[in-house]
């Protein structure tokens, strides 16, 4: 943690503006705001980690009052105090009418200030009228990925100067309450990346226990059930490789696959030869939503190759896709082939897990035509399913 030394006594009127500066647009950060839901330190629990830091800190300090406050874009939250009294102390936090923490929290920086009567920006702020806040030395409060969650302060009723020994004390304090919430955010993980996983296990069973069950009524033979499950198993094998790392990004980072990205490892056997174009805009997927768009692709890609564009030399296959009004539109068009009146595509399990992953699970629509010389399925999808 950077040291921060104390030079002047007297607040500098200049550094008023640098504290109000993006003030509101700071404590909005949605990173920010989602760093303290995830870890849910505003949730109203008392907690001994907390509370042993601030009597240390009350006692190391001399300091009437000390406090570990969290702050969103309207509140205060107490998670740990000693030396409060009154409505503060029994609501557990205030608005920020009555908070000096909000500015630790909006720029992320030690709040040092000897006596707010003299500070231009919190002279007028309630907590010095209403809550006796004269003295105050705050420090940030961050979590695991580097979001400042809160200040961890002291509070005196009378005038002070903080020495620089003063914050080296408070900053050790806080990187040990920083360490206590990083193991906790560890643990958490760990535990929920095992219900997870045995939750997908779990749909990994039905789903292939499905896919044997209706797939054998419409197999030919033995071998052709067997090649039939095999592809379709070596697709979920691919999107599961997609998924492990998406699922792991988004808990941190909100991070999901792209389209592109999945539509190229899928369709890369059939990239030979520029017989293969992709193009549109950039769309993310969520790892739910990846397991079904995987199947329905693979379903799709399978027919071309048996009897599509993709099952002769001179066959394209051009997809394209685009967002309009909330929704994916993806057009996969194959030429080169020609199609007699009677052949049928799509049949069968394959017509049925289109069915169940697109409409069903995607909420979305599939709709095909047939020329003489061309093949169009057009998918029309929610994007907000999609990010699931």
């Amino acid at each position: 943690m950077n040291r921060v030394h104390i030079e002047s006594v007297k607040p500098d009127p200049a550094d008023t503006d640098v504290r109000a500066e993006g003030h509101a647009e700071k404590l909005a950060d949605p990173a920010r705001l989602n760093a303290l839901e995830m870890l849910g330190v505003m949730e109203d629990t008392t907690d001994p980690a907390h509370e042993r830091s601030v009597r240390l800190a009350g006692r190391i300090l001399q300091a009437p009052v000390s406090l570990v406050s969290y702050v969103d874009t309207e509140r205060q939250f107490f998670k740990a105090q000693t030396g409060l009294c009154g409505p503060a102390s029994e609501a557990r936090g205030t608005p920020l009418t009555h908070s000096f923490c909000q500015y630790v929290a909006s720029t992320g920086e030690p709040l040092m200030v000897n006596d707010a009567r003299e500070d231009p920006l919190l002279a007028d702020n309630g907590a010095v009228h209403d809550l006796n806040v004269v003295a105050y030395l705050g420090v940030p409060v961050r979590a695991p990925t580097g979001e400042v969650l809160g200040s961890f302060c002291v509070i005196d009723d009378s005038p002070r100067t903080w020495t620089q020994q003063d914050l080296d004390a408070l900053n050790d304090l806080v990187a040990m309450l920083e360490a206590e919430l990083a193991l906790r955010h560890t643990v958490n993980e760990r535990e929920i990346v095992l219900q997870e996983m045995n939750h997908r296990i779990r749909n990994l069973f039905s789903l292939i226990n499905g896919m044997v069950r209706i797939d054998r009524r419409s197999a030919s033979s033995a071998e052709a059930l067997a090649d039939s499950i095999a592809r379709r198993l070596e697709a979920l094998s691919a999107a599961h490789q997609m998924i492990v790392p998406v699922v792991d990004a988004q808990r941190h980072l909100g991070i999901h696959a792209e389209l592109r990205d999945l539509l190229e490892k899928l369709l890369l056997p059939y990239k030979s030869g520029g017989r293969l174009t992709l193009s549109g805009d950039k769309v993310n997927i969520g790892p739910k939503s990846v397991v079904y768009m995987t199947l329905a692709i693979h379903e799709i890609a399978t027919n071309s190759a048996k009897y599509g564009a993709l099952s002769v030399s001179d066959g394209r296959l051009d997809i394209r896709w685009w967002t309009k009004d909330g929704d994916l539109m993806l057009d996969w068009v194959e030429t080169g082939h020609s199609w007699g009146e009677t052949e049928v595509r799509g049949t069968g399990f394959g017509s049925r897990l289109l069915t169940i992953s697109l409409e069903g699970q995607l909420e979305g629509a599939l709709t095909t035509e047939a020329a003489e010389d061309s093949y169009r399925h057009r998918m029309r999808l929610p994007l907000a399913r999609l990010v699931l």
